[in-house]
């Protein structure tokens, strides 16, 4: 099975160090294809990312949006572009995301099409996205309130249908009263909470694939905002980074970030 990992990074010679834990620890339990999408890379960028063998495709993008919003049409472009080069592709951030085993193991390609991580708290147990939700759909706050989060950060699927979904994203996007600057991870929310014909697969952290460490603790929020009870009341126990195939919002727990730099000799 062929099978890609993407995401979109501006400012790559700046973030580099993130930019190759990101590929060296996907490549190094996979050992399947990286490609970067370098958003309004400079000629330095370009050359940082070949002096790192860094496979790569320019994006050339003048919105005024924010790159979080604004990634979303390439993304699916790229994507669908790879139809009939891959069989499954993850679409993740670059920066804050590592792996520490194979991510495709645990998703079920037969049932399902598109796979979302959730963060394992709902909207209002999180003032952040019920922020942004208020801020950017306030008609839609009162029906997603208990609607578990799940997080823009990490999506996977098959080729056509991941598009698909993001196609989706962007047009939700469109709706937003724009509120708020970053209004990619609401949207997700709604089209998972209106999804009806796509396969979609929400994995929670009970499916061990993806924590997502700025809720997932241990962070300062974890106790002060009540992650860790609402968490421990929902799923009956308390997460631990090392359990999952993806370790997301890394950057957030230095000493978590110091593992991961030292598990993959970086």
């Amino acid at each position: 099975m062929r099978k890609l990992l993407t995401g979109v990074s501006d400012n790559i010679t700046t973030h580099i160090d993130k930019i190759l834990l990101w590929k060296k620890s996907f490549i190094d339990n996979t050992d399947q294809d990286v490609i970067l999408l370098a958003f309004n890379a400079t000629e330095e960028d370009i050359n940082t990312l070949e002096k790192h063998n860094i496979q790569y495709q320019t994006v050339s993008n003048d919105s005024s949006e924010t790159v979080n919003n604004s990634r979303l049409m390439p993304v699916s472009s790229f994507i669908r572009e790879q139809q009939n080069k891959y069989d499954v592709i993850l679409y993740t951030d670059v920066f804050d995301v590592a792996f520490i085993r194979d991510p495709f193991e645990d998703l079920d390609l037969v049932n399902y099409d598109v796979f979302v991580a959730g963060e394992g708290v709902t909207h209002n147990e999180e003032p952040w996205n019920t922020d942004v939700m208020q801020k950017c759909f306030s008609n839609r706050v009162a029906e997603m309130q208990t609607k578990e989060i799940f997080c823009s950060g990490v999506i996977a699927g098959k080729p056509k249908e991941l598009a698909n979904f993001i196609d989706d994203m962007w047009l939700m996007l469109l709706k937003s009263e724009k509120g708020h600057d970053i209004a990619d991870q609401a949207a997700l929310n709604l089209v998972v909470n209106d999804s009806k014909d796509i396969r979609l697969k929400r994995m929670y952290l009970s499916d061990n694939w993806c924590i997502h460490l700025a809720v997932g603790g241990p962070t300062d929020f974890f106790e002060a905002w009540g992650f860790r009870n609402a968490i421990q009341r929902r799923y009956g126990f308390i997460p631990y980074w090392s359990d999952y195939a993806i370790i997301h919002q890394f950057n957030r727990t230095p000493p978590i970030h110091k593992s991961l730099k030292q598990m993959f000799k970086l």
